[in-house]
């Protein structure tokens, strides 16, 4: 007897299951490297946000406190400069000035996505260190510091950035008026301190602290003592900055 063979179309189911193993696969490479792009742009995105922001601080601070030094003044004036609602509740964190006779103002107000109902896009913290200088220098050294958080990404990045100016002549000219010995810039030690318990506030999201956060920027704190030993660093940074005329 004669046998004849039919044609298979279609394909096995074994072909079928290789094929469906070798999509998903493919598939889930896919799906990887698109979150990975995403996460990567958005990194970006918040790195290069987070940096034009910083600047706005930076250079409205150094142009606020330059005005006020170079300008006039009486003997009692004196000028307090700090960044407010640091966590951005309600409206953007402020960098304010308070002058003497006219009491506080924005140096800028900064337009941060968000609402009177919802966080702005950054939380800021700004702290000051003055250089320590002797009468007999002529100019006094202004040193910041800046960290930035994202209220909408709830990661634990933690964005910082450091910048100084001179304030030229200062001592000379306080010399020459007089008032060497009155005439000062410092730090408001009565203001908050680059500490731990600053830092943990800043790195809350609602009550808990966010240890990522908060770890991440743990070594550039002072007045604790180091992980291996020793004494505590002293507290050089503080939230607020203030000029008497003298």
């Amino acid at each position: 007897m004669k046998k004849t063979r039919k044609n298979r179309k279609g394909f096995t189911l074994v072909e079928m299951l290789l094929s469906l193993a070798i999509i998903c696969m493919i598939g889930g490479v896919i799906g990887g490297l698109c979150v990975s792009i995403a996460n990567s742009f958005a990194t970006t995105y918040n790195i290069d946000d987070s940096a034009d922001y910083a600047m706005l601080y930076a250079k409205g601070f150094e142009n606020s406190f330059l005005a006020c030094t170079q300008g006039a003044g009486v003997k009692t004036n004196v000028w307090t400069w700090e960044v407010t609602n640091t966590k951005g509740i309600s409206g953007p964190p402020l960098l304010q000035v308070t002058k003497p006779g006219t009491g506080t103002e924005n140096v800028f107000t900064p337009r941060f996505i968000g609402t009177s109902s919802t966080p702005s896009k950054w939380r800021v913290i700004m702290f000051f260190c003055v250089e320590e200088k002797s009468n007999t220098t002529k100019s006094a050294l202004i040193k910041y510091r800046i960290y930035m958080r994202d209220n909408y990404s709830n990661t634990s990045y933690i964005y910082r950035y450091d910048g100084s100016f001179w304030v030229p002549r200062f001592y000379e000219r306080a010399d020459l008026a007089g008032v060497k010995d009155s005439r000062k810039i410092e730090v408001d030690t009565g203001s908050k301190g680059m500490t731990e318990a600053t830092m943990k506030d800043f790195c809350k999201d609602g009550g808990t602290i966010n240890m990522k956060a908060y770890n991440a920027i743990k070594g550039d704190l002072q007045g604790i003592a180091p992980a291996g030993g020793g004494s505590a660093s002293p507290v050089t940074y503080y939230t607020k900055i203030k000029y008497t005329w003298g």
